[in-house]
């Protein structure tokens, strides 16, 4: 999962089509040249909030995740206008017959930052340690199609016994189940090869001192302030034209903004309510960048904790309570679309109008009263956790207002990025809000990872076998029109639980500085900094 905070971490979607004022944006090429005709030097300065963490298996949100696709390459990537999966790592592959057995051919002469050669052994090793019970991430469940993976989360194994190096650059993979999909999870991070005996080295304190095989090297930490690369001029895909990287960290994007409007940043968020002025600016209306982005803004609902436990008719009355239009539209300034389901459009499989769950207040009303919770009499205050800096706040107290208005109290509560994730993870906040970020363009990665029973993105604490049964039916039916029309029934069963309260749909709202010149922002909200260069001096 990306969890994002655009959310979210904390966050995965494309949207459809926004028009702010009367401007139109897509995907923006910034500055595009012919290739060979850049400039080499400077240093791209980004912000970001605090990431996580930045070992890739531990990076389960879009801020860790965003430094960390610089500084590694796995076997696959993703091209940033399609979205179709494009080697890297990877040289060509082969697929059995029975789609159980997946043949990878490694490039050769790929090395890890601190010089050794990457092997086929080094995914062996690499994704073993992602989904072995003593060093499990909460991302292993996207290795749970490959053999070993149960045995390695029990703890009777250490090694997943499906994934084998033939030799130093082929490396095979065997799954339990045909998963069409497999090829297409292959870029995210959980996937990417560290090196054994950098983690022998550091243990838990690897995240401070990375060695990746990408176009940027890590250099520096500098918690709550920065975090520094440098250009790896070895990059097996061509030398990098910028000198350096820096993800400069602030608590909100009202603080960054400034600094980008002050020339103090090269890329930065647009803050909430800032975006039709930015618009409207001369100066920066051709600098900005909005576009839908697969991703999913929600309030999720504990359905393990009181009141949501075993009450349906109160998870409808809150999904039934908010006015999705009017936080677009006011809040959100035209750059999201109200949610009609789990699974955003540009996701193959998408569903028109997937969810019932529209604003209407008697509605809502009367789910109430059939919760025993007649006019709100008997409920208790709902306390709704957040992540602050990042205008979550303002669309907290619209939605406070639309529960006032059918009689729930409800307080909103700020926290921390990571202490959010951490509390949600743990339980002990039951309704809290989240995003969704597709980690790969699929109707699984909206639907697995966050209601699957097992899943350690399951906030929510969902659990519905039939689901579960649906979802693995799905991910090992071949033919591509049987299994979109799984995923479609498992997205409808799901909403009808309620256990989400989908919000809107993202776009992004982002601004770059006119003398960047071949940056692209992709519908999963990524870049590739190493063909990107600095027009001044």
């Amino acid at each position: 999962m990306k969890a994002t905070r655009k959310l979210l971490v904390l966050l995965s979607g494309i949207v459809v089509l926004m028009l702010v004022g009367s401007m139109l944006f897509g995907c923006k090429t910034a500055g595009a040249v012919p290739e060979g005709e850049g400039k080499y030097g400077g240093t791209f300065r980004i912000y970001i909030h605090e990431p996580v963490s930045l070992d890739p298996p531990n990076s389960y949100e879009s801020e860790g995740i965003q430094v960390i696709k610089q500084v590694w390459d796995g076997l696959f990537d993703y091209d940033p206008e399609t979205l179709k999966i494009k080697p890297a790592l990877c040289e060509s592959y082969e697929v059995s017959d029975d789609g159980l057995v997946y043949t990878f051919h490694l490039r050769k002469g790929v090395k890890f930052h601190s010089g050794r050669e990457v092997k086929a052994e080094d995914f062996v090793y690499s994704w073993s340690r992602a989904a072995y019970k003593e060093t499990a991430s909460y991302l292993a469940y996207h290795l749970s199609p490959i053999v070993g993976y149960d045995e390695c989360q029990e703890g009777t194994s250490d090694t997943l016994s499906g994934v084998k190096a033939i030799d130093d650059y082929t490396l095979q993979v065997t799954l339990k189940y045909p998963y069409a999909d497999f090829i297409n999870t292959l870029g995210h991070v959980v996937f990417y090869p560290v090196a054994k005996e950098d983690i022998e080295k550091w243990g838990d304190q690897y995240t401070e001192h990375i060695n990746g095989t990408g176009p940027f090297k890590f250099v520096k930490w500098e918690h709550d302030q920065y975090i520094e690369l440098e250009r790896n001029d070895d990059y097996w895909g061509g030398k990098p034209y910028l000198d350096k990287v820096k993800y400069v960290i602030f608590a909100d994007e009202d603080t960054a903004f400034l600094e980008f409007k002050a020339g103090n940043l090269e890329y930065a968020m647009i803050p909430q309510g800032k975006v039709k002025a930015t618009v409207e600016d001369p100066k920066w209306k051709d600098q900005v960048i909005i576009k839908p982005i697969l991703a999913l803004y929600y309030y999720g609902m504990n359905v393990q904790t009181e009141p949501f436990k075993d009450n349906l008719a109160l998870r409808e009355a809150i999904c039934y309570m908010i006015d999705r239009q009017n936080i677009c539209d006011v809040i959100g300034e035209g750059v999201p679309t109200p949610a009609t389901g789990f699974v955003p459009p540009g996701i193959p499989g998408f569903q028109e109008n997937a969810m019932e769950f529209t604003y209407d207040p008697e509605k809502a009303k009367e789910k109430l009263a059939e919760a025993g919770y007649p006019n709100g009499e008997g409920l208790p205050t709902l306390k709704l956790g957040f992540n602050i800096g990042a205008g979550h706040e303002q669309i907290a107290e619209a939605i406070q207002a639309d529960a006032k208005d059918i009689g729930i109290n409800m307080e909103i509560e700020g926290y921390e990025w990571g202490t959010l994730l951490e509390k949600a993870q743990k339980g002990e906040i039951n309704f809290f809000r989240l995003g969704w970020l597709a980690d790969y363009p699929t109707m699984d990665n909206f639907l697995y990872p966050l209601f699957y029973s097992e899943s350690a993105d399951n906030y929510t604490g969902y659990s519905n076998p039939e689901v579960d049964k649906l979802l693995l039916e799905a991910r090992s039916t071949t033919d591509e029109n049987a299994r979109i029309e799984k995923y479609r029934q498992v997205e409808k069963m799901i909403l009808k639980d309620a256990t989400f309260a989908p919000i809107y749909f993202y776009g992004s709202r982002r601004i770059i500085q006119p003398y960047v010149k071949g940056f692209v922002l992709s519908a999963m909200e990524e870049y590739d900094l190493s063909k990107v260069w600095l027009e001044k001096e």
